[in-house]
């Protein structure tokens, strides 16, 4: 028997290699179609009817995993899918192998498939050999590429906006605009919108919208639960590690798209790129991105722990983390990604699986992002740091070492600066006030202590404007408080979230 793995590479980078809207879409769609239309078209090419000659393990973000009897069949699978990538989608990094394995084999059969793929694609050019510099050709106006085409990016302007000239374009930007259409239809069925709403956020998205922001999430732990399925199966025979990579793979890939259905807002504008796996990439408007990943994160937990093909393996569900990088709408893409996986990796996940967390930030500048000095950039004279970031989701909040960083914690502090006095609809806590406690903050807990006492007497009889000091101070924990040795500040981050944050709390 054969072990046929197939699987796309640098998917974000494919996705986001240009800003504009109706080509980030159409990539999506195009790594979709790799496990799904193409993979089916390749199934009957190889098998026509015959059923009995394939048995199919994964097939999700990007990925399939099969098992046939001939080799010369697996070798055809991948040559059929990786033919279509390159006629439907160039640009995109679509490589397969074949490896055999005898009965009881299976577990480190796919193992080495895994490992094996990786050596193969990089012995191999990349998709940026496939366009040639020579003779000199005029770059793409969206992707930089050799142009093949002069056009427009199709689809009318919207309302008030000029159309836009004729710009050339490459072979890969061409493809992503043809699967466009295709990609509004299953995002509409994916978020419960028709098509043409779909095609209306995009361009708010794309002309209108203020400030965006991309959101990734993804599972914690996933690679060691694959793992654990190999140790499980020994002993075992291979249909048993078979059914189980296929159940915890289906598994996960619809909990994720169930999670994404009860987190998303009707009324939102969201473009649900990448949902399958463990992996969620969407694009937003500002506003929707916070309530919706914090929605998304604890129906994710709540789906993986509900569903029987997980919890047979994964006792109490999964976990996951997410970064969401708030930016100007014609900020590029790539680097709002970067900065959106670097929060993954160097906040969320740093709650060592324990718990879902979600770690934000909001860039207000123009230049390639860095997480380190972004979260410096205020400057502040103690060894304190800006940032409670990651903040703990779902079932870890109730754990104590969540205290001062949940979630709730950060819509408390927002509710508190922006709840209004009655009759005169302005904040009960002023923006002057505010702006002195963050002053304050920065020059050291004792200043931003004394700034504290001082706005407690000022607002001495006044009930309303106690209440919500009191909430965004916690009785003068919340500010600042010590943790691990160390100076955590949540006031930073209050005021960050603020304008996209806003009322969230009080709504619930």
């Amino acid at each position: 028997m054969y072990v046929v793995v197939i699987r796309t590479a640098g998917n974000q980078r494919y996705i986001f290699a240009s800003n504009k809207r109706q080509e980030i879409v159409g990539a999506s769609e195009l790594i979709v179609k790799v496990e799904g239309a193409w993979a089916k078209e390749a199934l009957e090419e190889t098998f026509g009817g015959e059923t009995h000659r394939f048995e199919r393990l994964v097939a999700g973000a990007g990925q399939i995993v099969l098992l046939v009897k001939e080799v010369a069949d697996g070798r055809r699978m991948v040559t059929e899918v990786t033919r279509r990538a390159l006629r439907y989608a160039p640009g995109l990094d679509v490589c397969g192998i074949v490896v055999r394995y005898d009965e009881g084999g299976l577990a480190e059969a796919v193992q080495e498939a895994q490992s094996r793929l990786a050596s193969v694609r990089e012995a191999r050019p990349g998709p940026q050999a496939r366009f040639l510099r020579l003779p000199i050709v005029e770059d793409c106006a969206s992707t930089g590429l050799p142009a093949a085409e002069i056009r427009r990016e199709g689809g009318p302007p919207p309302k008030g906006k000029p159309e836009e000239r004729p710009q050339p374009r490459s072979a890969v930007s061409l493809a992503k605009l043809a699967a466009h259409e295709d990609a509004l239809l299953r995002m509409g069925d994916l978020a419960g919108k028709e098509r043409e709403e779909m095609r209306r956020t995009v361009q708010w998205l794309g002309f209108e919208a203020g400030w965006v922001a991309v959101v990734h999430a993804d599972g914690n732990g996933i690679g060691a639960i694959f793992t654990g399925l190999r140790e499980w199966a020994r002993g075992r025979d291979d249909s048993a590690y078979a059914e189980a990579l296929r159940d915890v793979s289906a598994g996960l890939n619809e909990c994720a798209q169930r999670a994404f259905r009860k987190a998303n807002d009707s009324n939102a504008r969201i473009l649900p790129l990448v949902v399958g796996g463990d992996d969620l990439t969407v694009v937003c408007e500002a506003e929707a991105a916070l309530p919706f990943t914090r929605r998304y994160l604890e129906a994710f937990e709540e789906e993986t722990a509900q569903d029987e093909r997980i919890t047979a393996y994964v006792p109490g569900g999964i976990g996951a983390a997410a970064g969401v990088a708030i930016v100007k709408r014609n900020y590029p893409f790539h680097f709002a990604y970067d900065l959106a996986e670097e929060l993954i990796e160097q906040e969320a996940k740093q709650v060592k699986g324990w718990a879902s967390a979600l770690a934000f930030a909001v860039l207000h500048e123009s230049a390639a992002p860095d997480l380190k000095r972004i979260r410096g950039a205020v400057p502040i004279v103690e060894d304190l740091s800006g940032s409670a970031s990651p903040y703990i989701v779902g079932r870890g909040a109730a754990d104590p070492r969540a205290e001062h960083r949940r979630w709730s914690d950060l819509e408390r502090r927002v509710n508190a600066l922006t709840r209004d006095e009655p009759g005169t609809g302005g904040p009960l806590i002023p923006r002057g006030a505010a702006h002195d406690l963050r002053e304050g903050v920065c020059l050291g807990e004792k200043v931003v202590a004394s700034r504290v006492t001082a706005l407690r007497h000022r607002f001495e009889g006044d009930q309303a404007r106690t209440q919500a000091l009191a909430e965004l101070t916690e009785d003068d924990g919340g500010l600042v408080w010590a943790e691990d040795g160390t100076k955590v500040t949540g006031l930073l981050d209050a005021m960050a979230a603020l304008p996209f944050l806003a009322g969230e709390g009080a709504a619930r």
